[in-house]
């Protein structure tokens, strides 16, 4: 067989490029399989311990307000799209590059789909998310250790109690805060430790879970309502804070959507040189 001239040893493959990719998929790649790693764990621990909830999954809802499968689905989303990227760059394979950027494109139109038509019908989005909250979240505040946690987050870092107009109200939903003469629950007519300004009344050091207890009475408690939880509900209140820090949010939003342009610009600027290469062997 003949020498290979200097020419013939050119590629049309920008190794920039090529590299880029790599290490910019082989990062997420890492970051799905963490995901994944800790949604399995948590979701073992969490059937260990019996704070799992229901074992069943009856409805859509069960999956969306199960905090360890959501994060179990989202590293699997993840490290698929990750690994596509990764394999198809280092191993310049055009079926996987285009696998990858087509998959991005579809995950970035969805996106921006969801955006719009979340801002058009934003009254009919929030009446919605207003009702699966109460019939989900609130009820199950007591049944999932990893819902309750994330409830009782946004609710001290909001500084809000409950959701929609009925704000602190609704915890009248929850079978353990129900204020009704038939509930033994020892927390009816209460709410969590979340939704009081000072959790912190008896000690600066220690929580009092129990600041909440009575608010819902027909008297509104020993010391009342005003001035003791938050009266706004966390719709509002996350609508507010976002209406305060629109600049933000919408660099957050931007940001997130150049790093995905700028991977399927890639993906499919490699793609297209490896093609040329092929071409040019044949």
């Amino acid at each position: 067989m003949g020498c290979c001239g200097p020419e013939d040893d050119d590629t049309f493959v920008s190794p920039i490029v090529k590299y880029l990719m790599f290490f910019f998929n082989f990062f997420f790649w890492l970051v799905g399989g963490g995901l994944i790693g800790i949604g399995v764990w948590a979701y073992i621990e969490k059937e260990r311990l019996g704070q799992s909830g229901s074992a069943e999954i009856e409805s859509i809802y069960d999956l969306i307000f199960d905090v360890t499968i959501i994060v179990i689905i989202l590293g699997i989303i993840i490290f698929i799209l990750a690994f596509l990227g990764c394999l198809g760059s280092l191993r310049e394979n055009v079926t996987l590059l285009k696998i990858f950027f087509i998959l991005l494109i579809i995950l970035f139109v969805l996106e921006v789909t969801g955006a719009v038509l979340a801002f058009v019908f934003s009254r009919d989005v929030k009446s919605k998310l207003t009702s699966v909250l109460k019939d989900e979240a609130v009820i199950r505040y007591r049944d999932d250790l990893d819902l309750q946690n994330i409830i009782d987050w946004i609710q001290k870092n909001f500084q809000c109690c409950g959701v929609g107009a009925e704000s602190y109200k609704v915890w009248n939903l929850n079978p353990y805060f129900n204020c009704t003469d038939s509930n033994p629950s020892p927390e009816a007519c209460g709410v969590p430790y979340s939704c009081c300004v000072k959790p912190t009344d008896i000690d600066k050091d220690l929580i009092n879970t129990m600041c909440g207890y009575g608010v819902m009475k027909p008297d509104g408690g020993t010391s009342g309502v005003s001035g003791k939880i938050f009266e706004i509900g966390c719709i509002d209140a996350f609508l507010a804070i976002a209406e305060d820090n629109l600049y933000i949010i919408g660099g957050v939003v931007v940001g997130i959507a150049v790093v995905q342009i700028l991977a399927i610009f890639f993906a499919r600027i490699l793609a297209g040189q490896v093609q040329d290469q092929l071409s040019r062997w044949r």
